[in-house]
């Protein structure tokens, strides 16, 4: 993925909430003013959250003024509100509707954010020099290429951590998996940096996951 798709995300996970937060404000007769604390990444999302769960205010059809949504009768001007018509168990699967939805938008943000954590994390590493290194020793081996395919992809996620200080020294250890023409292939990156410069001290293509079949692309060169 490219960086361009990366701040797309970040952009769409950072204004989504405030837009969806605003959009649920409004149908539940509050406020969208807090929703300005979105400004700061993250903080829009809580927001949202909150709404959620919050209760919805009701409109007084007498006086216009916004209500407790149990009201049967408007505090304001005493007069009766549509509530008052409703049956218990009418009043109990309307409630009971609002929770059911309430939880499955939750859920689904939480599964957003996470989907956005993992497309972040993985970008990172693809975007990293010791993946793209890795990568170029693949294909230039031509007895590697002939075993996986010209079709192989990248496939599963990517282990393992990279740590960079300032642009002249760092670490990394990575793992993560091709899937080609003769199955599932596994790759291991150890590496570290100094004045600016990553050196290689591991780069491992197992052939199949679990054997001890091994090249060490790093011989190779």
């Amino acid at each position: 993925m490219k960086i361009g798709l990366f701040f797309t995300i970040f952009f769409i996970l950072w204004i989504g909430p405030i837009i969806a937060g605003v959009i649920v404000a409004k149908k539940k007769n509050r406020s969208p003013h807090w929703f300005w604390l979105g400004i700061w990444p993250g903080i829009g999302l809580w927001v949202f959250i909150i709404m959620l769960i919050l209760k919805p205010l009701e409109i007084c059809e007498s006086c216009n003024k916004t209500i407790p949504n149990e009201a049967k009768v408007c505090p304001y001007c005493g007069k009766e509100t549509m509530l008052a018509s409703k049956t218990t168990e009418e009043i109990k699967k309307r409630e009971n509707k609002k929770i059911i939805i309430t939880v499955f938008i939750v859920l689904l943000i939480i599964f957003i954010l996470v989907a956005g954590i993992f497309i972040f994390v993985g970008m990172a590493f693809k975007n990293s020099e010791p993946f793209k290194h890795s990568i170029e020793l693949i294909e230039n081996n031509s007895e590697i290429m002939k075993y996986i395919g010209n079709d192989y992809k990248q496939t599963g996620m990517i282990l393992g951590s990279i740590n960079v200080s300032g642009n002249s020294t760092g670490n990394a250890s990575i793992m993560y998996k091709i899937k080609g023409k003769n199955g599932i292939s596994r790759i291991y990156v150890k590496a570290e940096k100094e004045n600016g410069i990553w050196i290689y001290q591991k780069i491992l293509f197992y052939k199949e996951l679990g054997s001890t079949d091994v090249i060490d692309l790093l011989e190779e060169k």
